[in-house]
């Protein structure tokens, strides 16, 4: 991630029937351009469909950073923001940071606590600390498209990636939040020769969650 300050929002368009917002900020600095999205709808089953909890989230967002409804964010421009870029998107806040483990620690099997278990757009994720920094295993099910900058939702995959987690641990996704306080066992892989990432491991045979 890395932080840009006061950059000039120059432009607002509207897409998808003016349900998402993408407004363009320019960084001098870098001769290059920004894009954040305020999408009123969410991806499922291959399409855009309306959703009264995110647009709930927009309207929240563009009160809180431009004073604004949604459909008169155009008045911002000429407004400037920090802007935060991350490796696949921007965003007008800080995202929790993710930490990822060494290549040395490659094939390292450990007990982690979890500290965190929901499901958010992408995946079902479980977090823990270790060493004050925070950590997670991901369940995804959803794609990237690069070319739309954003994230699509995969149907069968995310009906997979619950079957799965209800295998390894016992209860339905839903009930998620039960894995906060139990002790798992997670293993440090390595994915492509390059991306090393955290796995979970299923509860062993017969045991249940605490």
């Amino acid at each position: 991630m890395k932080k840009w300050e006061n950059l000039e929002l120059v432009n607002v368009e509207y897409e998808n029937d003016s349900k998402k917002a993408v407004m363009t900020f320019l960084n001098e600095e870098e001769g290059t351009i920004l894009e954040v999205n305020f999408n009123k709808q969410d991806f499922q089953n291959g399409k855009f469909v309306d959703s009264e909890e995110k647009a709930a989230k927009v309207d929240e967002w563009c009160d809180k950073y431009f004073k604004l409804p949604f459909d008169k964010l155009a008045q911002a421009v000429g407004s400037k923001m920090d802007v935060y870029q991350y490796d696949r998107f921007n965003s007008l806040w800080e995202s929790m940071q993710i930490e990822k483990y060494d290549k040395d620690m490659v094939g390292s099997i450990m007990e982690v606590v979890v500290t965190e278990c929901f499901v958010d757009d992408t995946a079902i994720r479980i977090r823990w600390e270790d060493d004050g920094k925070t950590y997670e295993s991901k369940m995804t099910f959803a794609k990237y498209m690069e070319d739309r900058k954003e994230w699509f939702i995969n149907p069968q995959r995310k009906e997979k990636q619950e079957k799965k987690f209800e295998e390894y641990f016992g209860i339905p996704v839903d009930r998620c939040d039960e894995l906060v306080g139990q002790t798992l066992m997670i293993e440090i892989k390595l994915a492509f020769k390059k991306f090393v990432y955290a796995e979970v491991k299923p509860l062993p045979k017969g045991k249940k969650l605490k």
